[in-house]
């Protein structure tokens, strides 16, 4: 939420702000017949991003956690390169775009000119189809309305920009929407690693998931739109739209201007005081809201000669069920259940599949240890990352996936030996 609207404000802003700088050059160096150029090469770009778009959107037909990787890793790396340039010429922006201006025009005129504003405009789009192809997992009434609001504050800005009645600030504006935008890389980045841990291109280890597992889930995500709408309070508070001029004022009319302008400031702040606690409110509320999930306590099963005996019929409606050993093993002796020290005490889960048989794994991952699963619908959840797991794929090894475990279904009974149990019992250990 709101890292949408973030980044087609700001690129839709650099490309208002390009645009801008063409078409002034152009009018600064009387060359306005050329302005029709700089319009085809608007539309170029934007027919170039709606092509990608549809691209991208065919490839999504094959679209795996690799891809998905893929996709978060390429989008912070364009990003990533986006703030940098930014961050070199934001000061400068004018003079670079004017040089390359002269650099056209001096040679292919017409040509140069669409080309330039072309690529520099595709550019625009492009990384915020990258971004919506990486964090959009399907289309949304408010991520549509997001980036309609976002590309429509571009637009106007644009507009007042090119007609110069508008003084913004824009390395003020800049330098806190670089730091929304370094919010949103971060977020990129640490969703490929996860889902390139779970197709074992990047190997973390539980350590690692312990470090990125909470920073994947639905909380987390709630906690960093906070942050993203805490920044637009800050943007809101911070970037003077228009500057004051004092510099023809005197006595009475100066100090009228200045206290307008106070006064404007002191009612941004308390906007934003009232808007904070808002923010504060409205993420407190939503993760209050989020399912917790169902986590049935585990049913305690005897062993009995090296086999553990689980009644199928329980596992048939539907919900989880996770199992742990009773046998209190005597002194001297080792359960496999219970790991060679006797201090595991390994989880089985349970749950039908939709063609109605029945899977049953390890209530554990090779990424995220022994954090275990809870049940939100027809889905398992990891505790940990929370990762959904589609209960037909319970008993496929690698991901987040449940650790496979051997078993058979034997008449009435789920049959699995003590000793496959064992195999995995130092997961386990606390």
């Amino acid at each position: 939420m709101f890292e949408t609207l973030t980044i087609t404000l700001r690129e839709g802003i650099e490309a208002a702000l390009v645009i801008g700088i063409i078409l002034a050059y152009l009018g600064k160096t009387n060359k306005l017949a050329l302005k029709k150029y700089v319009y085809a090469g608007i539309v170029a770009a934007v027919a170039g991003s709606i092509a990608t778009a549809i691209a991208i959107q065919m490839l999504k037909t094959e679209w795996n956690e690799f891809m998905e990787g893929l996709m978060f890793f390429i989008t912070a790396f364009f990003l990533a390169t986006m703030l940098l340039w930014m961050h070199r010429t934001s000061k400068h922006i004018r003079k670079d775009i004017e040089q390359s201006m002269e650099r056209v025009m001096s040679k292919w005129q017409a040509l140069g000119i669409l080309a330039l504003t072309f690529f520099m405009i595709f550019r625009e789009g492009a990384e915020i189809v990258l971004f919506l192809s990486a964090t959009v997992s399907k289309a949304s009434l408010s991520v549509a309305v997001e980036g309609i609001i976002g590309l429509a504050l571009a637009a106007l800005f644009g507009y007042l920009f090119i007609k110069g009645s508008l003084r913004m600030n824009l390395g003020r504006f800049f330098q806190i929407t670089g730091i929304m935008l370094t919010i949103i890389i971060f977020q990129l980045i640490i969703g490929g690693i996860h889902e390139w841990s779970e197709v074992g291109i990047i190997s973390l280890g539980q350590t690692g998931m312990r470090i990125i597992g909470p920073l994947v889930k639905d909380s987390a995500s709630i906690a960093f739109t906070g942050i993203m709408l805490g920044f637009l309070v800050l943007l809101f508070i911070m970037v003077p739209w228009r500057q004051v001029n004092t510099d023809n004022l005197e006595g009475i009319e100066k100090r009228k201007v200045l206290g307008a302008a106070r006064r404007e400031k002191n009612r941004k702040i308390v906007v934003g005081l009232i808007s904070a606690a808002l923010i504060l409110a409205f993420v407190s509320a939503q993760i209050s809201a989020l399912p917790s999930g169902i986590d049935p306590a585990p049913e305690k099963v005897s062993a009995s000669g090296g086999m553990v005996k689980i009644p199928a019929a329980k596992v048939t409606d539907g919900n989880l069920h996770k199992y742990v050993c009773d046998m209190q093993h005597a002194a001297g002796e080792s359960c496999p259940m219970h790991g060679d020290d006797g201090k595991a005490n390994v989880r089985i889960l349970a749950i039908k599949k939709s063609d109605g048989s029945v899977a049953v794994a390890y209530d554990a991952c090779n990424l995220c240890g022994a954090a275990g699963y809870v049940q939100e619908g027809d889905e398992l959840i990891c505790k940990r990352c929370g990762a959904p797991i589609n209960p037909d794929t319970v008993g496929e090894a690698g991901g987040c996936n449940p650790i496979p475990l051997k078993y058979t279904v034997n008449g009435s009974d789920i049959v699995i030996k003590t000793e496959d149990i064992g195999e995995k019992a130092d997961i386990f250990k606390k």
